[in-house]
């Protein structure tokens, strides 16, 4: 009983190193490239008066 549960615990073990030496592998090989950060434009349909509405809306609510 105890041969079996120590090949199950050897065979986890294994698994488990060969599991982070594969993604160690594949981080150090092909690493993430780095995407721009992309603001987002401006709606042309809103104006200013909109915008001055929002904000004071948000002011208001934070006050309480």
């Amino acid at each position: 009983m105890f041969t079996g549960m120590g090949i199950v615990f050897l065979f986890l073990v294994m698994l488990i190193g060969a599991v982070k030496l594969m993604a160690s592998c594949v981080t150090r090989f092909f690493p993430e490239e780095v995407q721009p950060a992309q603001v987002a434009p401006r709606a042309a349909s809103q104006s200013t008066a909109v915008t001055a509405a929002i904000t004071a809306a948000v002011h208001q609510h934070r006050a309480k």
